[in-house]
């Protein structure tokens, strides 16, 4: 004989039935709806990355010092590499509870009523959790060492600290570009009037040349790395859309997937975002190249959510959303950052 559900169960199916429903609709409000989660889509560079203790990737930009011209007298330079060949990342787990308890199913015991509320419980933690991971997406490394690798540890104002478990103080071919504009003299220093619009010796006014400048550090990387993608605040954007004159204004309808105006510098398009951070002195401009960023996942735990069980003492039940993800790029000097611009 069948044996027959209990109500609980009844709810436990009809919850991980709602989600698995909503699932599909959290992925894509991340990955197409935020910018830059979008544009990396584009490219290919959401990717899964099956289990394992640590994320472990190749290197772009390693390099042999061995090469040397020679003569017939010189002896060859037979020193090992660099044993740096691969960056190791911590996986990083992000987790949501949903509980119910009896009495709000008592309270709400009619059909209707009980999927509502369940709808009601998934669609919060749907948006709780796509604000989590935009948020995120300009990261410092935190205290705990628990959270998602940001922009801000990836491409980092001082260009050093400790990225993939490699020391950039100690292997400066793993730093990232960096101008500080407020403290350089040409762009904004001793409390000058700086910023956007603001003429340069060399005739643009200052962020233009200070963007110029980022870009042309950036790419003389290896081979053909360079920038594809600037990313800032909105202020920021504002400012460069009122410094540029109409030679400067291009404007392009199409960014990864999504299709609007955006502007342009140099042919990288520039994408504005709320959560760009921003210090004191002012805001930040990142210029990404995106080709060596990516953002993995584990396919086997990707927004799941587990079984529901019994909360200890308490007429509840709980079940968790989890997953196990991390941004990480392969090179870090194609990539850079203005910060303190004001």
């Amino acid at each position: 004989m069948a044996s027959v559900r209990t109500f609980s169960e009844v709810l436990d199916s009809m919850a991980v039935a709602t989600w698995r429903h909503m699932k599909k609709t959290v992925v894509d409000q991340i990955f197409d709806e935020i910018v830059f989660y979008n544009y990396l889509r584009s490219k290919g560079k959401i990717q899964s990355y099956q289990g394992g203790k640590y994320i472990e990737t190749p290197l772009s930009n390693a390099e042999n010092d061995t090469l040397s011209w020679i003569n017939e007298q010189d002896a060859v330079n037979i020193n090992d590499l660099d044993p740096i060949s691969s960056a190791q990342w911590d996986w990083k787990y992000l987790v949501a509870s949903v509980t119910r308890s009896q009495i709000e199913e008592q309270k709400n015991r009619g059909k209707m009523q009980l999927i509502n509320l369940l709808k009601h419980k998934m669609q919060v933690t749907k948006d709780t959790l796509v604000k989590e991971l935009e948020s995120k997406m300009f990261s410092d490394v935190d205290a705990t060492g628990k959270q998602m690798e940001g922009l801000q540890h990836l491409i980092a104002d001082d260009k050093v600290g400790t990225v993939g478990s490699i020391n950039a103080s100690t292997y400066t071919w793993w730093q990232n570009q960096a101008i500080d504009y407020h403290g350089t003299a040409e762009y904004g220093n001793s409390g000058s009037s700086g910023g956007f619009g603001v003429a340069h010796t060399s005739g643009p006014d200052r962020g233009i040349v200070a963007m110029r400048t980022m870009i042309d550090s950036c790419s003389k990387s290896l081979g053909n790395a360079k920038p594809d993608l600037i990313l800032t605040d909105k202020a920021t954007y504002r400012l460069y859309n009122a410094s540029i004159d109409d030679k400067l204004r291009i404007v392009t309808q199409k960014v990864g997937d999504m299709s609007f105006q955006t502007l342009t510098f140099e042919g990288l398009p520039i994408l504005h975002t709320d959560t760009c951070p921003t210090s004191p002195q002012g805001s930040r401009m990142y210029f990404i190249d995106c080709d060596h960023v990516t953002m993995f996942y584990d396919p086997g735990m990707f927004f799941d959510m587990t079984e529901w069980k019994p909360v200890p003492n308490q007429l509840k039940r709980a079940a968790q959303i989890v997953t196990a993800c991390n941004m990480i790029t392969t090179m870090r000097r194609s990539s850079g950052v203005i910060y303190d611009i004001y």
